[in-house]
């Protein structure tokens, strides 16, 4: 698809009407009105757009008639006037008066940076004024949160509306059943809530966006307390890349095509070709973000990228079934491996499948699938669950092995569900390799608190030999919540969603309880005498001298609750996500983005990072949360690990 245009904000119409030609100008207003209004579940249908000066011409039209059909006159002049005249002419200018204000809002008048036009409001292409910014400024108002209307479409054309259409699945296809909650419509109180957080978050997004264009423009992280940037990604600039579809769904349009610009001017991958990259992070990040953004907007070029870097990683293959963690661009430069990664290389299915169904080149799809075909021919003394590191060999079978769903294997269990779901439930295996994971993983991995209570759960480490369980979860191992969820709906499963809800829980409840809001990057607890329990802790939910406490800004919690949101329509998981997104304000946001903590029990005890997943993962969950839920649909799109949107075609 060629790429777009930007799209154009409608110009100003003018208020002066010349009453000459009033009656023109209003037929022709009449003629380029709006179409049929557009409605979501949370809105109702809108009138056609009719332009403040269209508006004001009617009544004035109908004053000219009527003066020029009555003779009596009390007041004489060009044209004359009668006293029933004059009262009806009081009734027009009150009605126009009025007209006007309802034409043009309050909140339009707000000066100086203020959004010129329903558009630039609903899309949000300009900032708010100093004075809105600073409530102790001397002129600033009373803060009273306005509806922003990011749900309209009106005027919007070219790329911008491509875009716009885009997110809310125009152009998606499934053969699956719908699992997204059918939402009712929103009260007046509900909407005004939900669009404050909604820009409360857009706002955050902005702020950290600025702050890297100052201070990292073009590298892979902005560090957020001391300024300057780090790349530890490839020095592609991987926030840039990993950013692009959060810049679409949040619509920030002139912002994009900034970085699109940049991508076409400036990105490469050749600059030192024998580096030797990751490879799991260079797939999720850089292409799971070139083939999202393609999905959303058409432009060529990220298609272009996605297969230029497709092809590099096929060097990691070197002729083995799995590919190497580490690969260079430089064909010459790489090295088969020997042991591998599960996450590693059981999370490329969904971009490889992608790549190929847009490439055409069947290659990448082949090599996907052959991986999950091994994973799936092993055995184990935990049926369906593998250790972290694996061998290339078909029928292995693993034993002695501790099994999580933490780091190094989380996002493989992810995709098996995923894959099923993108290649439109077509490849059975994998469904069936989920379950068996999900039934092991029930089986072997749920631990319940000590007290009894069913409102919570964790997800212990399991030794695959004598099945002993240790209250130990990771904060990666978050995500599970929303895939038994999905599963669940997908598979009717209905105790999984019971799990995923108590799963979910348990994750808040380290944040809820740590002393800044925000949850450590691995929780442990004490073990309790009694088998699959554990004993939380009286002040801190988890125990803080066994815990990591650090938090690296990591999405997963507020993942599940978003997706136990679209799922079940409960407003509390809001209200969590919520909560979380204010303890980011507090204890993360800095003067340039928001930084990491080195201690969750410790308030300021900034890392000075900002990795790329913040703006592609964290912030877009929460985004999405306080969207209409017509945007990125679970029902349309499956997500990568890195939260980049894919269509469902």
């Amino acid at each position: 698809m060629e790429p777009r245009t930007p799209s154009q904000s409608p110009r100003q119409s003018s208020y002066v009407v010349d009453i000459e030609k009033a009656d023109d100008a209003f037929g022709e207003a009449n003629r380029q009105t709006s179409s049929s209004a557009h409605t979501t579940p949370f809105t109702s249908p809108r009138a056609p757009f009719v332009s403040p000066g269209s508006a004001a011409a009617g009544p004035l039209i109908g004053l000219k008639n009527l003066i020029e059909r009555n003779p009596a006159t009390v007041v004489s002049g060009r044209y004359s006037i009668n006293l029933r005249q004059l009262f009806v002419l009081l009734l027009i200018l009150m009605g126009l008066t009025t007209m006007w204000f309802i034409v043009n809002p309050a909140e339009s008048f707000g000066g100086e940076g203020e959004p010129e036009s329903l558009v630039q409001s609903a899309v949000g292409v300009s900032d708010q004024s100093r004075v809105a910014r600073d409530p102790h400024h001397p002129h600033a108002k009373p803060h009273v949160p306005s509806p922003i209307v990011l749900e309209a479409s009106h005027g919007l054309t070219g790329s911008a509306k491509y875009r716009f259409e885009r997110i809310r699945g125009k152009g998606a296809r499934t053969s699956l059943k719908k699992i997204q909650f059918q939402f009712p419509a929103e009260t007046e109180k509900a909407r005004l809530e939900r669009e404050a957080r909604l820009k409360a978050v857009r706002d955050g997004f902005e702020h950290a966006w600025k702050g890297y264009k100052t201070h990292a423009w073009g590298h892979d992280e902005v560090l957020p307390v001391s300024g300057g940037f780090k790349d530890n990604f490839n020095g592609w600039g991987a926030t840039m890349i990993d950013s692009l579809d959060t810049l679409v769904i949040m619509g920030f349009n002139d912002e994009f095509d900034e970085a699109l610009e940049w991508v076409k001017t400036k990105f490469s991958m050749t600059r030192n070709p024998t580096d030797q990259v990751q490879f799991f992070e260079t797939i999720i990040r850089y292409l799971g973000g070139f083939l999202s953004t393609y999905d959303l907007t058409g432009e060529k070029v990220l298609l272009d990228k996605a297969e230029e870097l497709g092809g590099y990683m096929l060097n990691a293959f070197q002729g083995k079934n799995f590919p190497n963690g580490r690969v260079a661009v430089q064909a010459t430069a790489n090295m088969p491996g020997y042991n591998f990664v599960v996450a590693e290389i059981g999370t490329i299915q969904l971009e490889f499948s992608r790549l190929s169904q847009l490439s055409g080149k069947p290659i990448y799809d082949e090599k996907a699938r052959k991986i999950f075909e091994v994973l799936g021919s092993a055995t184990s003394e935990l049926p369906g669950l593998v250790p972290a590191y694996v061998q290339d060999a078909e029928g292995r079978h693993y034993s002695n092995f501790k099994a999580a769903v933490g780091g190094m294997v989380d996002s493989y269990y992810e995709y098996l569900l995923k894959e099923w779901i993108l290649l439109d439930g077509k490849v059975p295996k994998f469904r069936e390799m989920f379950e068996h994971a999900a039934d092991s993983i029930k089986k072997y991995m749920v631990m319940r608190p000590e007290n009894g209570s069913q409102e919570y759960a964790i997800l212990g480490q399991v030794y695959s030999v004598n099945k002993k369980i240790e209250p130990d979860m990771e904060h990666l191992a978050c995500f599970m919540s929303g895939s038994f969820a999905m599963g669940a709906k997908y598979f009717d499963r209905p105790d999984d969603l019971v799990l995923a809800r108590q799963i979910a829980q348990g994750c808040y409840l380290g944040y809820r309880h740590s002393g800044t809001g925000l949850g450590p990057e691995a929780t442990q607890f004490t073990s309790s005498t009694y088998p699959g329990k554990f004993i939380p802790d009286a002040d801190k939910f988890f125990n803080p001298l066994l815990s990591r406490k650090d938090y690296i800004l990591r999405p997963e919690t507020i993942e599940s609750l978003w997706i136990l949101y679209r799922l079940t329509g409960e407003k509390k998981y809001q209200d969590q996500a919520w909560e979380i997104f204010q303890s980011l304000e507090k204890s993360c946001r800095t003067p340039i983005a928001y930084s990491g903590l080195r201690d969750v029990t410790s308030p300021g005890s900034h890392d000075n990072r900002m990795e790329s997943f913040f703006m592609a993962e964290t912030m877009k969950y929460l985004y999405l949360m306080f969207s209409t839920p017509d945007v990125i649909s679970l029902d349309d799109f499956v997500l990568n690990t890195e939260a980049h949107p894919i269509i469902r075609i």
